[in-house]
Order: C-alpha cells, then sequence, then structure tokens
C-alpha cells in the first residue's frame, strides 16, 4: 500500500516498461488442453501485511481445489502460482507482472490488495484480467486515467465504506454520550479516503470532529495522543490504521488508560488476524472494527465457514478470505460462460455485465470497475470483540447481534 505522493512519478515509467516488455513477449495464447490453467496470486507473503497476505492466498488455494475437485475449469486442472509482493512497492508490483504474466503466463490475476496504487501502472498494460480489493478511489481514478479495460475492484470505494460505517457506529443501538468525534488516520489513501468517509457523514448527522491525528507505522508510543483523547472526551474514537502492531500497541495502552464515555472502533485492522494478538488476551473486549464485506451468514456462507474449517482446522478471518474465495468463482464463472479461459475480450464483457450469487452477495460490476456496496452485496460489516471473541454486530443496515457496552465507558 503505497501513497499517491510516491507512485505519480512512476507511473509514465512504469507503462513504458510493461510496454517495452509487451513487445518483445509472449502473452497468453492457446494452449494445449492438458496444460494447466494458470492464476497468478501477487500477495503478501513478507512484510507488514502478512498476516493478510496468508489468509489472501489460503483463500485462492481453496477456491482453486474446490473448483479441481469438480473437474475443473473447462475440463483443465487451474494451478497457483503465488509472486510474494512483500511491502507493496512499485518495484515489487513491476516484478509481480513480469513473472506472473510475461513469464508464467497466467490467465488472470487475483489478490485482496495489491498495492493500492502501484498495481495499476503494473497490471494494466496487458489483457489479463486483474481481480482485487484494494479500495482506496484513487485506485479507480488511476486506472480510468490510464484507460485501463482489465481491472476489477469486488468492493466498494473506501470514501464510500466510511460514510457506511460511520452511520452503522449510530445505528447499533448505542446512546452516544455526545456529538463529539475524535479522528486517528494513516498516511495511505485508504486511511485517508475512509476518514474522510466517515468525517463527511458525521457533519451531515450533526457531529463535530474535535480531534484529528495522523499517526505514521512503527507507532508503539501512544501516550501523547491518549492526552488529547481525554482532553477532547469525544463519544467515538474512530481510527483508520493499517498497521496491525501500531493498532495492537494502541489497543493496549487504552486498555490501561481508557477515556471513559468514549467507543473505540479500529477499523479494518480489526478484522486482521494479527489483532486477535490483542482479543485473545481479552483486553480488546468493546473495541469496534469493520470489514467491508464478509460471507454471508447464510447456507453458503455456512458452507464456506465448515469447507474452511475442514481444510485449515481453523475459522476463516473474516472478509478477505470470503472476498478472495468469490473473486476466483467469478472469474471462473465467466471462464465458463465464455467457454476459453484466454478470449479475453469476451471474458472482459462477461465480467463487466453478469451478476453472481456468492457468499459475499449478489456481485456485479459496475460502470466505474467496482463493486458498489448494498445490503445484497459487499456490505460493510461492523464487528465488536465481545469475551475474546470477535462478533459481527451489523451486516448492512441490519442488526444482527446486540452492541456490548465495554467495561471502560462509565
Amino acid at each position: 500500500m503505497v501513497h499517491r505522493a510516491r507512485i505519480i512519478g512512476l507511473i509514465c515509467a512504469a507503462v513504458l516498461v510493461s510496454a517495452g516488455s509487451l513487445a518483445g513477449s509472449t502473452i497468453p495464447g492457446a494452449h494445449a488442453s492438458d496444460e494447466p490453467i494458470k492464476v497468478g496470486a501477487p500477495i503478501p507473503i513478507t512484510g507488514p501485511f502478512a498476516s493478510d497476505g496468508f489468509v489472501m492466498e489460503k483463500a485462492e488455494k481453496l477456491a482453486i481445489e474446490d473448483i479441481n475437485a469438480r473437474g475443473g475449469l473447462l475440463g483443465r486442472q487451474i494451478e497457483m502460482i503465488v509472486y510474494d509482493i512483500g511491502d507493496l512497492t512499485p518495484d515489487k508490483l513491476q516484478a509481480a507482472a513480469l513473472n506472473l504474466v510475461e513469464q508464467e503466463e497466467v490467465h488472470v490475476l487475483i489478490n485482496g490488495y495489491g498495492g493500492m496504487g502501484p498495481d495499476i501502472p503494473a497490471f494494466c498494460p496487458y489483457d489479463v484480467p486483474y481481480l482485487h480489493v484494494d479500495g482506496p478511489e484513487y485506485v479507480i481514478d488511476l486506472a480510468e486515467q490510464m484507460g485501463c479495460k482489465n481491472i476489477y475492484m469486488f468492493i466498494d470505494t473506501a470514501a464510500n465504506y466510511g460514510g457506511i460505517t460511520f452511520r452503522q457506529l449510530t445505528q447499533m443501538g448505542h446512546e452516544f454520550s455526545s456529538n463529539k468525534l475524535a479522528i486517528i488516520q494513516g498516511p495511505f489513501d485508504w486511511e485517508i479516503e475512509m476518514t474522510n468517509g466517515a468525517v463527511a457523514a458525521a457533519e451531515e448527522l450533526g457531529w463535530e470532529v474535535v480531534l484529528r491525528e495522523q499517526v505514521d507505522f512503527g507507532i508503539s508510543e501512544w501516550g501523547p495522543i491518549l492526552s488529547k483523547l481525554h482532553e477532547a472526551q469525544p463519544a467515538v474514537i474512530y481510527s483508520e490504521f493499517l498497521d496491525p502492531a501500531g493498532v495492537n500497541a494502541l489497543v493496549d495502552q487504552f486498555n490501561t488508560d481508557p477515556v471513559k464515555g468514549s467507543l473505540l472502533y479500529v477499523g479494518y485492522t480489526g478484522a486482521v488476524p494479527a489483532f486477535n494478538e490483542v482479543v485473545s488476551r481479552g483486553i480488546a473486549d468493546g473495541v469496534l472494527g469493520m470489514t467491508p464485506s464478509a460471507h454471508m451468514p447464510d447456507e453458503k456462507g455456512d458452507a464456506f465457514v465448515k469447507r474452511w474449517r475442514e481444510a485449515y482446522d481453523e475459522d476463516p478471518a473474516i472478509g478477505i478470505a470470503a472476498e478472495i474465495y468469490d473473486q476466483v468463482m467469478f472469474w471462473a464463472t465467466a471462464v465458463e460462460k465464455v467457454g476459453s479461459v484466454d478470449d479475453y475480450d469476451a471474458i472482459h464483457e462477461e465480467l463487466r455485465t453478469m451478476t453472481y450469487d456468492g457468499i459475499t452477495g449478489k456481485l456485479t460490476i459496475n460502470d466505474r470497475h467496482h463493486v458498489t456496496s448494498t445490503d445484497e452485496a459487499a456490505p460493510a460489516q461492523i464487528l465488536q470483540v465481545q469475551n475474546s471473541e470477535l462478533v459481527t454486530l451489523m451486516i448492512g443496515s441490519n442488526v444482527i447481534a446486540d452492541f456490548m457496552k465495554p467495561d471502560w465507558y462509565d
């Protein structure tokens, strides 16, 4: 995940490099029917996002195993090829494109988030579909500016989710101590757009932003910000900061010096596996989080959870596991309809127009090449830690579990 200031200066060079490489490379074409179909997985196996990356790998592998178990795709088995994109920098994404598309000749690229910016110039020059859940509207804007026809985002934009989640917080059944809001955000586009969306929704509802702090990855001492929070006395502390270690430190220190009358919301980081470090220690009870989408509490969602438990002897991480699984199935359904894995014009037409009834809802790609969040499609889910377990409180506008007032509140 790279801030746009680090991306803009690299886009032109990246496109030129990719275009030059394309001129002398072999792009996927006709393959013998007994050769495997290749799915490229550019995911962060090392670095600060590895906690999510391991889930991405497991989810993609599980979907592929399920397709292969029922005879494969178009009668061919699917092979997954993983490329570690580490800390999601432009050089890692360019290397992923060269390795996966030009050397391995994959037929599709599927990940969770792939840089939230540098993945666009890396994968845009190819016909191969690229499916992701980056989130920032900046990614959509960049893909449109570059004329990308092969890139699809399977969630809504961060700004929209920011507004949705703040409204959800006001609808979950809690009576707030005031209409004061404090914002803590990281430096990257997802974090900035999420908090901007939350602020816009809060102001529409008559709330007042009394504190806004930007923090950098690696922060471990939250004392100065906690002092400001105690002085501001907000009813909601809305944090969107994608550094799990930093968020865990915040929760740990907040637990010993809580702001009474305040709810602590830690955004998407509350859904990543690394957050379980504070959940399992029993110090995060009452803390709120979110995920952009996750498996629905229905028959298909239950079957997915059962399948995941059988495969990995654990519950799936809320959110990213189901999102990746659905992306693989969405693409495979389009390929089945077309009857070819490398008729890219026809495959892109299917991806743009079809509706897939998946475990995260009824997914359709809109005119800007992403999913619009509704109660039926990729709905934001509000989570809360209760008794050392992560509980889903809301799915879209629907309350499905009771809010628990934190012990620190009164």
